[in-house]
């Protein structure tokens, strides 16, 4: 349900894809390496690190998931492939690097995933893994489909047992996103009969951004990045230290 198809006025979209740019950056010599995008999703990150990387493999538990990337992306040069994130069917040491972006706190058995993410890494490699900052696994979250979700040191105490150095970034909205979601808000509380999602995506956008620049805003389309920005960076998201 969370799998969210690449569309490029879509606000989590632009969100989820900032974090491959940024990944992207952190990582020295990724022309040389060889990537596991662990729960791809829908793929378009797997095609983005396809441009940057020397080898993405893109891996989703969902085989029909699988196939839909291979025909969109497979000529980007990424593999994709269905695996279990808890069982993954590589031999020890087998990347250099592995981005997992918001999937953790999907997983029952974490300390396993976490386990099988050490066991495919190179022991000089990196993980790079997004997961919302929350008050403690004890509390409820408010997503219904998110199993938990942590504070800093309950995730620290999940990686420190396989990670010796371990930096934290946050990822929050800069003020254009911002206020492009201000103007999404008030297109998705009017819902009239629970019927809004039968209205074309492309028209909700359109309507989002007319308000949004009523309201002295972006549009949506400004926001969208292009080929030429995603090579460069995505404006719109503000990466700062702390817990992401």
């Amino acid at each position: 349900m969370e799998r969210r198809e690449a569309y490029p006025t879509d606000t989590q979209h632009i969100v989820n894809l900032s974090g491959y740019v940024w990944a992207a950056k952190q990582i020295p010599g990724l022309d040389r390496l060889r990537v596991l995008d662990l729960a791809c999703g829908t793929g378009y990150g797997s095609d983005y690190l396809s441009g940057k990387a020397g080898r993405v493999v893109g891996v989703d538990s969902a085989p029909q998931i699988v196939a839909r990337n291979r025909a969109r992306y497979g000529h980007s040069g990424a593999s994709f492939l269905a695996m279990d994130g808890c069982a993954l069917g590589f031999q020890d040491e087998s990347f250099d690097c592995i981005l997992s972006q918001d999937t953790i706190e999907h997983i029952v058995d974490d300390r396993r995933f976490v386990a099988e993410v050490a066991r495919v890494l190179r022991k000089t490699g990196r993980l790079v893994i997004f997961t919302p900052h929350g008050k403690s696994i004890l509390d409820k979250p408010e997503d219904p489909y998110h199993v938990r979700e942590y504070n800093q040191e309950e995730f620290r105490a999940i990686l420190s047992p396989y990670f010796s150095s371990i930096r934290w970034f946050g990822r929050r909205q800069g003020a254009r996103l911002q206020a492009a979601e201000r103007s999404m808000d008030s297109v998705r509380r009017f819902d009239p009969g629970g019927l809004r999602n039968i209205v074309p995506r492309p028209v909700r956008h359109w309507l989002g951004g007319v308000i949004s620049r009523l309201q002295g805003g972006p549009s949506l389309k400004a926001l969208t990045p292009t080929i030429s920005s995603m090579r460069k960076e995505l404006p719109t998201i503000r990466i700062s230290s702390g817990f992401v």
